[in-house]
């Protein structure tokens, strides 16, 4: 599981910022992973998900030459819905996305034309100076949303029409903390603490019908199950007002040590 917190505003006032992300990654503690770095070669900022030969990404960011578009992607699986045998993995949908030229509906029919998969959510954001735009694409159940202009999002492991309740709770919570202008070191501290947040977000129906087995484990912003599972990286992208990009990651050390875990931090900065 992971969710995943959007504002943009292609028109901020002085202080403010033009796209504010935080996100958690979900994952079970032994698989195996890489920080975030930025890739020489294909300029893409994200981590990597060792299990599926290292070029697996659950998030990622890159800002690309067609109009200095900076793009981010994640990929959120679908709680609940049928495993199948025999798909492609989902692993390199995020670095198909950002390799490409493709804008996100183009990438994201002919990705689900050209092979099968299990159920996945695929959100997108794509700013430049002639605005931003937020797509939100779902395979099993199939859906395609576009926000453009100034919005404030939540997605996670359901269908954006079917939200859990610590989405739209925490959306709010988002919006509320993100409103008014704050220093950038502020803010990260802000969004850090709401990241790590273990309150509570029931009921949840939804959640309850998909995982109802652990649901009440998952119904936090920051999930923890016995040790084994649960929320082992935080990101934040921030873009100000005069185009300055911050991509920050506290993540678990890998390998991680249930007993002694150990927070690392990652912080890579450019001006578009």
């Amino acid at each position: 599981m992971c969710i995943l917190f959007i504002r943009t505003n292609p028109s901020p006032k002085e202080g403010e910022y033009r796209l504010i992300i935080a996100t958690n990654r979900d994952e079970f503690f032994k698989r195996p992973a890489k920080e975030a770095f930025l890739c020489p070669e294909t300029k893409i900022i994200g981590g990597r998900d060792l299990e599926d030969d290292g070029r697996g990404m659950w998030a990622g960011l890159r800002l690309k030459d067609t109009q200095k578009t900076l793009c981010f992607s994640c990929l959120l699986n679908v709680t609940g819905e049928e495993i199948q045998t025999g798909v492609k993995s989902r692993g390199q949908i995020v670095s198909g996305y950002l390799k490409s030229d493709e804008p996100s509906i183009e990438y994201f029919d002919n990705l689900t034309k050209k092979d099968k998969y299990n159920a996945f959510n695929l959100v997108n954001v794509e700013l430049n100076k002639n605005g931003v735009n937020t797509y939100f694409m779902s395979k099993n159940p199939d859906q395609i949303c576009n926000f453009s202009g100034e919005q404030v999002l939540a997605f996670s492991n359901s269908p954006v029409n079917r939200p859990l309740t610590k989405v739209s709770e925490g959306r709010v919570e988002f919006e509320i903390l993100t409103q008014f202008p704050k220093a950038r070191e502020e803010l990260k501290k802000d969004l850090l603490q709401f990241l790590k947040s273990t309150e509570k977000h029931l009921p949840d129906p939804e959640l309850q019908r998909r995982a109802s087995d652990v649901f009440e484990h998952r119904c936090a912003i920051f999930v923890e199950i016995q040790k084994i599972y649960g929320t082992r990286t935080h990101t934040i992208i921030l873009v100000d007002r005069d185009w300055n990009v911050e991509y920050y990651e506290e993540t678990m050390e890998s390998p991680i040590n249930v007993d002694n875990i150990v927070w690392k931090k990652n912080s890579f900065k450019f001006n578009m």
